[in-house]
């Protein structure tokens, strides 16, 4: 069955807004509203498996009901200036993907979902949080309600629209001529509210039941309604949608792509869209298997003019093989044996042959994660005395994420194939060049952050010297401490408990001894850290559990989580650094 989805724009990317955390590109551009729109978008093409899709959006110009009531949507607060660049974006998003977005002069975007509701007859899902459109509500139409956030979707249709709203569809209308409509600044009746605008279309069907009922209506209500007649059919004016839109529209010109193009996913990774980037939502673009059909794989069977052929700058993938590009379309292939009775050439002997090229200083050689091929060289005998540029300290100085990269990240982060690693490494090679050209970090790149990958290797392989004897002393110092404090603990206490069991440790400080906290679990109060410090002066109790956990943590974390990294033959312990996790260019260990 054929599936029209109409979206209207601004309702949603509102929601958007304020349902999605604060989300700003490295350029400084708002992007919070954009992302939860696209996510809900690929969620209902998904979920509904829509033909058709359109999104309207409302235009600055004023519209007829601006005309007809002065002070329509006159309580409005602007919109917040991290939103109001996003419109222009998502408008040019749903353009890449080739989505249909309808505006018009002097209406709004109800007007556009109505009239195109009702000019197809075909299934059709408004979505919205624009509670107006309900009364489009018909056998072929439905309302997805936004309630809270973008998730939360509540199905209006034509089975079970009265038992939730005691109305039916054409009833909203005169609902809101008589109650009126803060949101929009529609006045209805003055002194009218829900309960009894409910309670006179219950017995008149609506408003013009009621005013031919009028005198069957007695006090203060019948005076209200008799003075606000005119209001009340102006209110019911601006509050009906209209379906009659001159849109010159097919249907046909509503399908759109999907899987969406190449073109959509590079204006995900401007954006900076990691998680969207990585969705299996793109097709392969026309261009795209052009170039891709153009690449040609050469495997190296003749290892003896290996350092001949190997020489100036190239681009260099080592993992489960072992690939080089020269930036042409030709990817060099070494197959390595995973087992006897593969092709190719045994693991341990492929170093023999690589060994003359990272030891040419006259290379320039690209790679990905200097440090990590430096081990792996170094374990059979190779130094790297080529000149080397790391495209992953590279991405980390213009294209920071905020976590820890894999190549394939980083691959498809950039569009890149991962079929043609060595190639795709150098494709990205030449681009973070010029972003580092615009921003400015190549000297921060030559001068600071590849030395210290070569300082953090050499580190890293000398190791650091653990003193076991001392570890040892520590290790019985802080288990009598800890069984002393245990025993003081159980002591002010007056029973024994686990200490380490904040459920346990709550009962004992707050309802065995009355202390108050603030802070409350959903199981229990909390006895983290902050809620103890803020209780030191209220118990004796407390100073006890404070030092014991600091010496527990010193026992679990560095002195018994430290033994089992010593290495036995040397009596040091090796860590891996990583410098392209933190945002403020401090290292990480691990």
């Amino acid at each position: 069955m054929e599936k029209l989805i109409l979206i209207d724009g601004n309702s949603l990317l509102n929601r958007a807004f304020y349902a999605t955390p604060p989300l700003i590109t490295k350029k400084g551009v708002p992007t919070n509203a954009i992302y939860g729109f696209i996510n809900m978008l690929i969620r209902m093409i998904g979920d509904m498996q829509p033909q058709y899709i359109a999104v309207a959006f409302d235009l600055k110009a004023p519209t007829f009901r601006h005309k007809m009531y002065k002070d329509y949507k006159g309580t409005r607060k602007p919109m917040p200036d991290d939103l109001v660049p996003q419109f222009p974006v998502i408008k040019k998003v749903l353009e890449l993907m080739n989505i249909k977005t309808i505006e018009k002069a002097g209406f709004e975007a109800d007007d556009i979902i109505g009239t195109l509701a009702k000019k197809f007859s075909i299934d059709t899902i408004i979505i919205t949080g624009d509670k107006d459109a309900f009364q489009l509500v018909d056998e072929s139409t439905s309302v997805y309600f936004t309630r809270r956030g973008m998730s939360d979707l509540e199905v209006y249709d034509i089975k079970n629209f009265t038992e939730k709203t005691t109305l039916c569809p054409c009833q909203i209308i005169d609902l809101k001529s008589l109650m009126g409509d803060s949101s929009d600044n529609i006045p209805g009746v003055k002194g009218v509210g829900e309960k009894t605008a409910l309670s006179l279309l219950a017995d008149y069907k609506n408003l013009d039941g009621v005013y031919e009922n009028i005198e069957n209506i007695k006090g203060s209500l019948k005076e209200k309604l008799v003075n606000e007649k005119t209001i009340a059919y102006i209110s019911r004016k601006l509050a009906e949608i209209d379906t009659k839109v001159e849109i010159e529209i097919n249907k046909e010109d509503l399908t759109f792509d999907f899987p969406f193009n190449s073109q959509v996913k590079e204006m995900f990774n401007e954006l900076e869209f990691r998680t969207l980037v990585k969705k299996e939502i793109f097709g392969k673009d026309i261009i795209e298997n052009n170039e891709k059909e153009e690449l040609e794989i050469e495997n190296i069977l003749d290892f003896s003019e290996i350092e001949q052929k190997f020489t100036g700058t190239f681009s260099v993938y080592f993992e489960d093989e072992i690939s080089f590009n020269f930036g042409t379309n030709t990817e060099y292939k070494i197959k390595l044996k995973n087992n006897f009775f593969d092709e190719g050439l045994e693991y341990e002997k492929l170093f023999t042959f690589i060994k003359p090229i990272f030891e040419n200083t006259y290379n320039t050689i690209i790679v990905f994660n200097k440090k990590s091929l430096e081990h792996k060289l170094y374990a059979f005998g190779i130094e790297i005395k080529s000149k080397i540029e790391d495209i992953s300290i590279k991405k980390y100085l213009v294209d920071y994420t905020g976590k820890e990269e894999s190549l394939k990240d980083v691959l498809n982060d950039y569009n890149s194939d991962t079929k043609y690693p060595a190639y795709s490494i150098f494709k990205i090679n030449t681009e973070l060049d010029k972003k580092m050209e615009e921003e400015g970090v190549k000297e921060l790149y030559y001068n600071v952050e590849l030395p210290l990958s070569k300082v953090l290797f050499e580190m890293e392989q000398n190791g650091f010297k653990i003193d076991e004897n001392i570890l040892a002393e520590y290790k019985s110092k802080y288990e009598n401490e800890i069984k002393y404090l245990t025993e003081k603990i159980y002591e002010l206490a007056g029973e024994r408990f686990n200490v380490n069991s904040p459920k346990q440790l709550a009962v004992i400080l707050f309802e065995k001894l009355n202390l108050k906290s603030g802070k409350k679990t959903k199981t229990s109060f909390s006895t983290n850290v902050d809620v103890l410090e803020s209780l030191q002066d209220k118990h004796e109790i407390i100073p006890l559990i404070l030092r014991f956990r600091q010496k527990q943590k010193l026992l679990s974390t560095y002195i018994d989580g430290f033994k089992p990294l010593i290495d036995k033959k040397t009596g040091m312990v090796h860590t891996s650094f990583n410098q392209l996790v933190t945002s403020t260019g401090r290292l990480s260990s691990k």
